[in-house]
């Protein structure tokens, strides 16, 4: 059974409650304040224009660097403590799940296309493995809401986040950041950070260098000693040039590099005690390799990630401008894992994978100043990736567990020594896509305060896509029952090919997406809007085994629909010193692809499971009363289910069923409260998320819907997080000194549940990271 130390709704309240009555008493106490503080008008790009943000008539949360760095978000899943509508999960760098209004893209799947489309700089990063890089030395991020295929593309079903880099500029800068940490468990956490840049060439070139170098121990204990698990161990570069050859022409070039290297993810089930342990998710996990897998490596991941950007910026006439975005993305992985969550020798896997991208993107922007702007292009991308993944259970100990669990539904906890000798399967899934977009974009200026907008955006597909599953061949058992004769195409935990050899399917794919937009400005600072459109995702090329089936055949799942329908608003008070911004919106979704893993195999698979509805509420304030007091507020509510009937009215079988990963209610509250003195700037941030109970797969671990698992539990409580920073800067702002805490309550939440070992009868659960207190010393060089 999990812990029950979570807190409640009315417990939050309590606990938040000395925050919101010091919000309260800033924000509408205000009338007394000094009225010459107002809130930095905020820029965005996200319509491929720049625009303030209060008039962009799309539900878009924009957070600036500086912003970033006063509440020490450094990690896309700590950015979405502090956005509505977004939850990001991060098993391991390799391994996070994105999600948007209730919709999850997480698959690593060579074949399987992403919902939600993550940008670097225009360049789309939203390949799974390839998606999760480090938050330094940024201008802003971007999170824009709602189906966005006509702004941002083919992955953009439900929204997108966009990254915008801090790019070379003819500025004298320079920054060293170093910092250090310690958990409650003993841990510790030790940075080193910075960036230098200036002209090289006065005012025609100009370069940036940026870095970041972290490790996280892991918070998790080795019961079985050595290494423990769930750690960070990271390092990432980047390097920008920016070169002037025209008043109106400038090229970007962005090179990035990180790697990753941290320990083990701490997958621990709720079955088998380990040695000295108990089954708490939240106390020590005894794993380990075994049999020397993978040539004796360790569990772990090694990635490498490498990223090269180009930007031509052209305004070649004095309404016309052209954009060219150029973007090459290549990662390598290994990922090893023990996918039992025992200190027994059952299953321990490796996930390797690789990609490599090439995108292109030709605009054209038009805007006179009068009543039409518009913009029109051309996308290219050209992508390939695989996924091959090496399984091995002991021959004493997990092939026993096995063939017990497949001929009972559930298998025995392990009584004999391991063997050392491996039994081995393999399957691995590959893709290769070249898509082409045409897309165009228009807003008409009807009067002052009327302004519509229309966009629209076709995409073509020619996917080829492949598959095999297979025992290796090193697997010959004579006196095994089922093992007796080797036979690639005889498997036991994972999805057969015939013969076990490779199977290809291949096809071509069109379709629209488009959007429709009317906004009405009732004044300077309030600004509505209404909007329709529709998101589609790809069809995808599935290898799935057929009822009564024993090898995979390749099927078409139908393109995933979904059709928006929002009213929201931005809206500024008392001198702009409020902003409020927020929607409510309302979707469906026809042919909701999800994935399952399979009954009483290590595999996952892709299904339609028919139609689904979302509605929700979305809410921003902004407000700066004095020049030394900032508060921050924000609500997400989202009921996503799916529907008792598809489209054909036939039943479904997650009738009722709550989306995975998407808490019905989320909500952030901060602020940051400024003194200032003779020797300096000291400064205060407490900050509190909160999150609803939610499932962690989209059977929501219902005992009916499943053939091995007849307790719910598979899912995280209710639970808040309270981080708070405090911050001294010198009068001249030469160093800057933070003593910050995360989760400072040290409460126990949950990463994930369920996973490879649900298949067989061995659900396991990962973590959330513990409290951690830590000190940083910022210089600014020059």
């Amino acid at each position: 059974m999990l812990k029950s130390q979570y807190l409640s709704p009315v417990s939050w309240c309590e606990a938040a409650r000395p925050i919101l009555r010091w919000c309260s008493i800033a924000i509408f106490g205000i009338t007394a304040l000094p009225l010459n503080a107002q809130i930095e008008e905020v820029i965005v790009t996200a319509q491929k224009r720049e625009q303030s943000l209060r008039d962009v008539p799309i539900n878009i949360n924009a957070m600036s660097g500086d912003k970033l760095a006063e509440l020490n978000i450094q990690q896309f899943d700590e950015l979405a403590n502090f956005v509505p509508g977004l939850e990001v999960q991060e098993q391991s760098a390799n391994n996070p799940a994105f999600v948007i209004r209730g919709i999850t893209s997480d698959s690593g799947e060579a074949n399987i296309e992403p919902r939600i489309a993550i940008f670097q700089d225009g360049v789309p990063a939203s390949r799974s493995r390839g998606s999760f890089f480090e938050l330094h030395d940024l201008e802003r991020v971007e999170v824009v809401k709602g189906p966005q295929s006509t702004l941002f593309g083919r992955a953009a079903l439900i929204g997108g986040i966009n990254v915008i880099q801090r790019k070379a500029d003819y500025e004298t800068e320079g920054q060293l950041k170093l910092g250090y940490g310690e958990s409650v468990r003993d841990t510790q956490y030790t940075e080193v950070g910075g960036h230098f840049g200036g002209a090289i060439l006065d005012e025609r070139l100009a370069g940036r260098i940026a870095f970041i170098d972290k490790k996280r121990d892991p918070y998790v204990e080795n019961l079985l000693g050595g290494t423990g698990f769930n750690g960070a161990d990271l390092r990432a570069y980047r390097v920008s040039l920016r070169l002037d050859l025209l008043e109106s022409l400038r090229i970007d070039l962005i090179a990035n590099h990180q790697n990753d290297t941290p320990p083990g993810t701490g997958f621990k089930n709720n079955r088998f005690a380990p040695p000295g342990g108990d089954t708490s998710p939240f106390t020590g996990a005894a794993l380990r390799s075994f049999g020397g897998f993978r040539d004796n490596g360790d569990l772990g991941l090694e990635r490498d990630l490498d990223t090269l950007t180009g930007i031509v910026s052209w305004d070649f006439s004095e309404n016309w401008s052209f954009t060219s975005i150029s973007g090459v993305r290549e990662f390598e992985s290994e990922e090893i894992f023990d996918g039992d969550g025992s200190h027994y020798d059952i299953l321990v896997a490796s996930e390797i994978a690789d990609g490599e991208q090439f995108s292109q993107e030709l605009r054209i922007n038009f805007d006179a100043g009068g009543n039409l702007s518009a913009f029109f292009g051309a996308n290219y991308l050209s992508e390939e990736g695989q996924q091959y993944v090496p399984l091995a259970t002991d021959t004493g100990v997990g092939l026993p567990f096995f063939l017990e669990f497949l001929a009972t539904g559930r298998g025995s906890e392990p009584s004999a020594p391991s063997s050392g000798i491996l039994y081995e399967e393999e399957f691995a899934n590959r893709s290769d896509t070249t898509s082409t977009d045409l897309f165009a974009d228009a807003t008409y200026h009807l009067n002052e305060k009327v302004e519509l907008t229309a966009g629209i955006r076709w995409t073509r597909d020619d996917k080829k896509t492949s598959y095999f599953g297979r025992s290796k061949a090193n697997t010959l058992l004579p006196g095994i029952p089922g093992v007796t004769v080797y036979d690639p195409g005889n498997t036991l935990f994972i999805a057969a090919s015939e013969g076990g050899e490779l199977q290809q399917a291949s096809d071509t794919f069109s379709g629209l997406s488009w959007r429709m937009v009317a906004s009405y400005h009732l004044s300077e600072d309030v600004n509505l809007w209404g909007s329709y459109a529709r998101g589609r995702r790809p069809e995808v090329i599935a290898f799935n085994t057929p009822p009564e089936e024993d090898f995979v055949k390749a099927e078409t799942l139908d393109a995933e629909i979904v059709d928006s329908y929002e009213i929201g608003g931005f809206a500024s008070f008392w001198d702009d010193r409020i902003n409020l911004s927020g929607s409510v919106f309302y979707y469906e979704y026809t042919n909701f692809q999800t994935t399952i893993f399979v009954p009483g195999e290590a595999a996952v698979e892709v299904l339609n499971a028919g139609s689904a509805t979302s509605h929700g509420v979305e809410l921003q304030l902004d407000s700066q009363p004095l020049d030394n007091l900032k508060v921050f507020m924000s609500y997400g509510y989202n009921y996503g289910r799916f529907a008792s009937k598809d489209d054909s009215g036939q039943p479904q079988q997650f009738a009722g069923n709550r989306f995975r990963l998407s808490p019905d209610h989320s909500a952030a509250i901060g602020a940051t409260y400024s003194y200032i003195t003779d020797v300096g700037t000291f400064s205060i941030t407490p900050s509190y998320s909160y999150k609803s109970k939610f499932f962690f797969d989209d059977d929501n671990d219902r005992p009916d819907l499943q053939e091995t698992d007849d307790t719910q539990d598979e899912f995280q409580p209710s639970y808040g997080l309270l981080d708070l920073t405090l911050r001294y800067e010198t009068v001249a702002g030469h160093f800057i000194v933070e003593l910050y805490g995360k989760n400072l309550q040290d409460k126990d939440y949950l990463l994930d549940a369920g996973n490879t070992g649900d298949s067989f009868g061995l659900p396991t659960f990962i973590p959330g990271p513990d409290k951690l207190v830590g000190l940083t010393v910022t210089a600014k060089l020059f």
